[in-house]
């Protein structure tokens, strides 16, 4: 199986085109991908045979000879091929850390009252060391 089918069998949504098909590197209406460097992902992305890296800022020819890029040329994290992602995800995220701490808070909240009702019980049979009770546990000696 050559490189071109496996890479689109791992990279669902992704077209992968053969040269001379039209719309390839090879296409003189096609910029060539390293032209696009320093510009953004959605214009990089627009030819289907780059590859943009957030981390360097740049463009350029997605490398079919391997399923993903290796992390010389790009860390994995910062490769985007096919998709740009969006500010979406962030904004989820923050979503989650306040849904999170909001649960952390009830969580405390419902402990202190545990534990005011064990100190009331405790209290009540006077196992709580507490000065104005009237009454103080006996110690066998």
């Amino acid at each position: 199986m050559d490189a071109m089918r496996l890479c689109a069998l791992w990279l669902p949504g992704l077209t992968l085109l053969r040269p001379g098909s039209g719309t390839g590197p090879g296409d003189p209406a096609v910029p060539a991908c390293s032209n696009l460097s320093f510009k953004s992902c959605e214009e990089c992305l627009k030819n289907v045979s780059c590859l943009w890296c957030n981390a360097r800022n740049t463009c350029m020819d997605y490398p079919v000879r391997s399923i993903l890029p290796s992390s010389s040329l790009c860390p994995l994290y910062d490769a985007r091929w096919g998709v740009c992602w969006s500010s979406i995800p962030d904004e989820e995220e923050e979503r989650l850390a306040r849904d999170r701490e909001e649960r952390r808070m009830q969580s405390l909240q419902r402990k202190h009252e545990r534990k005011m009702k064990q100190d009331e019980i405790r209290k009540k049979y006077g196992l709580l060391q507490d000065s104005d009770h009237p009454y103080s546990r006996f110690e066998n000696e």
